[in-house]
């Protein structure tokens, strides 16, 4: 059986790293029984950082029309 985590949130950052910008992200979930789970940071290229917004865009279209907030 495999645990399903509960997203709580999604750390942001950028650095530069030999004079080249990349973007960060770690993920704070929670799993059975509140456990806190963290994951390491990834870390992108700006386009590589656009081409996941695009794609995960086309996937939220996919299941459907948007939701109000």
């Amino acid at each position: 059986m495999t645990t399903t985590l509960r997203l709580q949130y999604t750390d942001v950052r950028t650095r530069l790293v030999d004079g080249k910008p990349l973007i960060g992200l770690r993920h704070r979930a929670k799993a059975a029984g509140d456990m806190p789970v963290t994951t390491a940071w990834i870390e992108m290229p700006p386009e590589t950082a656009r081409r996941l917004i695009q794609t995960l865009e086309e996937t939220l279209a996919e299941l459907g029309p948007k939701q109000s907030e």
